[in-house]
């Protein structure tokens, strides 16, 4: 067994690579909590301030597609369902329209979207994916998400689409410094990047990396959970030859 001393140095590396992002949200956030008013129900004209900040950072961020909020249940004032969400398409910035009807057979109820659920359930960022989003746009995305608390009252969850080639291309850069087969892989196992075509983008492995000796095939030399605060992990392998040889 080694040490992971790289893995923990790369995993720190990654993780700078993509806190803008969760900085982004934590502003949206609170533009949520400050727009909702104190005396009156919220409503959906209460969103302009949340709309301005979503278009320009749609205009200054390429590996982002889409933001939004999530509200919760009732929130806002005559809705079950709110979604002030906006995408980039070909150049331009539209609000995203779903039906948020139950007795539709095409309905979309974020209610039930994991990325959703576990902020909700008080994970603090959530990074779901890479997976087709095809209830909402059909793209190839990850979204991340953090919770909107006031004090300790769950109004909702603010969040961004990623695009998946942006988000491999960050991390990639910060894996050709391993100087080994690496990997970064989600908490459902899915490989968000990796320096090498052992691990296809999008693949599932069979468990989560954990470190062991090269005789072991599922093993890897170095393991590090990156402190961004998602789940999610930067593994090192063993040289192919390596555990060919010790097998």
């Amino acid at each position: 067994m080694t040490s992971n001393v790289l893995a923990s140095e790369l995993a720190e590396k990654a993780s700078q690579t993509l806190e803008l992002i969760y900085s982004h949200l934590g502003r949206m956030a609170d533009e949520v909590v400050r727009c909702r008013p104190p005396r009156a129900t919220l409503t959906e004209t209460h969103f302009g301030g949340l709309q301005r900040i979503i278009t320009d950072l749609l205009n200054e961020e390429p590996g982002v597609w889409g933001m939004g909020f999530a509200a919760a249940p009732g929130l806002v004032d005559g809705l079950e369902r709110c979604l002030p969400w906006w995408q980039r398409s070909n150049g331009r910035i539209s609000r995203l329209r779903l039906n948020f009807d139950p007795n539709s057979i095409d309905v979309y109820d974020y209610l039930q979207m994991d990325w959703y659920q576990l902020a909700q359930n008080g994970q603090s960022r959530v990074a779901y994916g890479p997976y087709v989003d095809y209830a909402g746009s059909d793209m190839y995305t990850i979204t991340v998400t953090i919770p909107v608390l006031a004090g300790e009252e769950f109004l909702g969850i603010v969040g961004a689409d990623l695009v998946v080639g942006d988000v491999e291309h960050r991390l990639l850069e910060v894996l050709r410094g391993a100087g080994e087969d690496a990997v970064v892989v989600s908490t459902e196992r899915r490989v968000i990047a990796a320096n090498t075509p052992r691990w296809l983008v999008g693949s599932r492995l069979a468990g989560m990396p954990e470190e062991g000796p090269a005789t072991d095939p599922t093993a890897f030399r170095e393991v590090a959970e990156m402190p961004l605060g998602t789940g999610w992990v930067l593994a090192i392998a063993w040289p192919e030859a390596d555990s060919a040889n010790s097998r």
